[in-house]
């Protein structure tokens, strides 16, 4: 009788703690589980995620899988370091029909302490930096997440309104006109001294846009100092891991890797590549492009 008694306040008090944590959970005083990204392996190529080659990055990291998209989130800096999508025709085609509602919010599946706030970024002087767009959102759940602050970093006016502008809407154009891309958008910090939003947020040094065509397996990326001088390089997956530390594919063969793709700077631009059966015509894409711009400069 005394050890079945035992046994059951034995397993109230487990449940009771199962319990205390939940609410701990929910109330932000102890950190929630990372997710495993192979629950969202959509939105990286062959589902295999970027790998930090300096482990120094992955202190205090929390993967997060939203709808749409993931991101690797770093509670050292409260920003993501990386964010990853799988673009088609039909996602943009469809993330056309939804006009943009901003959302901005804290992310409540990270500890209070480790999270970005509002009120980190209230007159900074800085933009809160979506690294997955908004107009990358095929529908009203995926353009929610999009505004999570997971997903946000302090980017320079006009860096975020001009020059990162055009290219997303570059990223599109080449979605349309290969049929699918893989993207990972990220941030670095490589200045010897980070500037910090309210004492937290870093800002980063630069920002990044990886892409990748499967459809003629060519690779480049985007990199842009995180200031107002419209400066943007493009450069390789290798040079862009010496850069940041991150290998942002690590499945792609070490040729793809070490050559950068001549990726266009606005949408419309030609890069000289050779036709593929998915290719749409010429007219077609321009006139995507166009109204893409459109659409942007009246979201503005």
């Amino acid at each position: 009788m005394i050890k079945r008694r035992v046994m059951g306040c034995d397993s109230l008090k487990s449940s009771m703690i199962t319990l205390v944590i939940a609410i701990m959970i929910m109330l932000g005083i102890v950190p929630a589980q990372a997710d495993d990204l192979t629950q969202c392996s959509e939105s990286f190529y062959g589902g295999v995620y970027p790998e930090f080659t300096n482990i120094k990055l992955s202190k205090d990291t929390q993967s997060l899988c939203f709808d749409g998209f993931a991101v690797m989130y770093s509670a050292v800096s409260r920003t993501p370091l990386w964010s990853a999508e799988y673009l088609t025709r039909q996602r943009l085609q469809q993330a056309r029909e939804i006009d943009r509602e901003d959302s901005f919010h804290e992310e409540s599946r990270l500890p209070d302490s480790d999270r970005a706030k509002l009120s980190d970024y209230s007159g900074s002087g800085y933009d809160r930096g979506h690294l997955a767009p908004n107009a990358d959102m095929a529908n009203r759940s995926q353009q929610y997440d999009s505004f999570s602050l997971a997903n946000i970093a302090p980017q320079s006016p006009r860096n975020n309104r001009y020059i990162w502008r055009n290219i997303e809407s570059a990223t599109r154009y080449l979605t349309q006109q290969y049929g699918e891309v893989y993207t990972v958008t990220g941030v670095a910090f490589t200045n010897k001294k980070t500037t910090q939003l309210a004492g937290q947020v870093l800002v980063p040094s630069h920002f990044f846009k990886a892409v990748y065509i499967p459809a003629i397996n060519q690779a480049g990326v985007y990199y842009a100092p995180n200031d107002e001088s419209e400066r943007i390089d493009v450069i390789s997956v290798d040079e862009l891991a010496e850069q940041t530390g991150i290998d942002v594919l690590p499945i792609l063969d070490r040729q793809t890797k070490a050559q950068a793709m001549a990726l266009p700077l606005q949408a419309g631009d030609d890069i000289e590549q050779p036709a593929t059966p998915n290719e749409e015509p010429t007219w077609m894409l321009f006139l995507w492009a166009i109204i893409d711009w459109l659409r942007v400069q009246l979201q503005a």
